[in-house]
């Protein structure tokens, strides 16, 4: 079992981490790891800060390069000071409920805590387990499905050498476009990120009990991941808009054995996987720090404009990128677990 943890803020000297379980030998790609950590924080819709970032890992506990135990990691804030104290709340952020819980003293603690800068450190996990997957014959990626009122229906089959990742050249270049009319007026956009891992054999997971349901544990994944709001399985299929005969998977014989020859599914059955990729289609909401909305100051209790620090302006492609790597994550972690073998 991989175990793991990390301690940090958004604007103090960066992120620590320990990573325990991973297989003892395995000589880590540093290289890699700082491939998706650059991925992360890249994209048309991000802030200036990432720019200043350099989000570069360092490792500990490593014997010449390889694991050799407990692996511990940091990557350093490039951008780090004392932020004054958030009072004027906003609605769609952590600010409120920090307020109610821990006092109105500690808003500006709950946001260097909760910042999405935190998920440097699950892309550190994951760009690690990605590498060992490669001996299972499984591999992750991310695109972006839509941005805003912008769609795309083209599936992808591997990660796009974009800014936005989309697999529709057109599609692409009308989300940056839209992207940039956003950033000029201080508003933000959310979108579609859809997540794959192909490679996965027929059987990973369990109907009983709950907590072996690999959909389950793939959604709980997804859903700590900041900015996500919703999680579904497949790939543009709306299964409240079917029937059941609609729904249905098409199946078909291959050396001896009945198997799925449709994903509408997305890859799980009943908790368990069927051998076609898992596809994972994320729901991913709007900054909140944007320009023009409504919050009430903690002091006075009066509407005032809500707080606003710079921003980015749309992160679904990033959000595509973390996701990729804890998905990886989760799929080790099975693997290590029910001691499957390459």
């Amino acid at each position: 079992m991989i175990t793991f943890s990390f301690s940090g803020t958004s604007h103090g000297e960066g992120y620590s981490g320990k990573i325990q379980g991973l297989p003892k030998g395995f000589a880590i790609d540093v290289n890699y790891v700082n491939h998706q950590l650059a991925l992360r924080k890249c994209g048309s819709g991000r802030s200036v800060r990432q720019d200043m970032e350099q989000d570069v890992v360092v490792f500990g506990g490593l014997t010449d390069g390889k694991v050799d135990g407990e692996v511990t990691f940091f990557v350093g804030n490039a951008s780090h000071s004392v932020k004054p104290p958030i009072t004027a709340l906003r609605g769609s952020h952590v600010d409120v409920v920090a307020c109610n819980t821990l006092g109105k003293d500690k808003v500006r603690f709950a946001n260097e805590t909760a910042s999405a800068r935190n998920s440097v450190c699950y892309v550190v996990l994951g760009a690690i387990c990605k590498q060992i997957l490669k001996a299972f014959g499984i591999a992750t990626y991310s695109f972006t499905q839509s941005v805003g009122d912008l769609s795309c229906s083209t599936f992808a089959t591997g990660r796009i050498d974009d800014d936005v990742n989309c697999p529709c050249p057109q599609t692409s270049l009308q989300i940056k476009q839209k992207i940039d009319q956003f950033r000029q007026i201080g508003n933000s956009l959310g979108g579609k990120a859809v997540v794959v891992a192909t490679g996965v054999p027929c059987g990973w997971g369990g109907w009983m009990p709950y907590s072996k349901r690999i959909d389950g544990q793939i959604a709980g994944a997804m859903m700590s991941i900041p900015s996500v709001k919703g999680v579904s399985f497949g790939f543009d299929v709306d299964f409240a808009t079917l029937d059941g005969v609609s729904a249905s998977e098409a199946l078909g014989v291959a050396e001896g054995k009945v198997v799925y020859q449709s994903n509408k599914s997305g890859g799980v059955v009943g908790g368990v996987t069927t051998g076609q990729p898992i596809v994972c289609t994320l729901s991913v909401k709007p900054v909140p720090t944007v320009v023009g909305a409504q919050g009430v100051d903690c002091n006075t209790l009066q509407p005032v404009p809500a707080h606003y620090d710079r921003a980015d302006t749309c992160v679904v492609p990033n959000v595509g990128v973390i996701a990729e790597n804890m998905l990886a994550y989760l799929l080790l972690d099975y693997a290590l677990q029910e001691d499957v073998k390459p």
